[in-house]
């Protein structure tokens, strides 16, 4: 897995981030499809709307290139945003969410199936995202000792 971080205030904060990117990504997906990812993780002063985004960089084809945008917080909730964000990459890299053009506009596909719930926290690939970011969390703090 290629990694990059920009904006962080040291080189501490971007070897933690890396590695917990490395720690996310090896709890919820296979070694091959993480050797073929590449994550490009940005710390932003503030987000337009919200914490945290992850996008594909190119929706055509296999997504395996990803940016996951971060507001600058504290530490440990930065690191469960990147696990919540985390998520969202192996479901997109597992094609289980997309983002699929049809007349009239993008439409969200969970798991094959159009998926219209406009509540953001009823959608269920936020549900799963809220469900696994603590465990991911415990256990990157339990293993890194941090």
């Amino acid at each position: 897995m290629h990694i990059t971080v920009r904006n962080a205030k040291n080189r501490n904060l971007t070897t933690l981030l890396k590695t917990a990117t490395l720690s996310y990504a090896n709890m919820l997906m296979s070694t091959q499809m993480i050797k073929n990812l590449s994550i490009k993780i940005i710390i932003h002063n503030s987000l337009k709307d919200g914490y945290a985004f992850c996008s594909p960089e190119d929706y055509s084809g296999k997504l395996r290139n990803f940016e996951i945008d971060l507001r600058k917080m504290r530490t440990n909730q930065m690191l469960r945003l990147l696990a919540h964000e985390m998520v969202h990459v192996k479901q997109f890299a597992k094609d289980e969410l997309k983002a699929k053009y049809f007349k009239g506009g993008y439409k969200t596909i969970w798991h094959g199936e159009v998926c219209d719930i406009d509540s953001y926290w009823d959608q269920p690939w936020e549900i799963e995202a809220f469900t696994l970011e603590e465990e991911l969390l415990c256990y990157f703090k339990k293993e890194c000792q941090y």
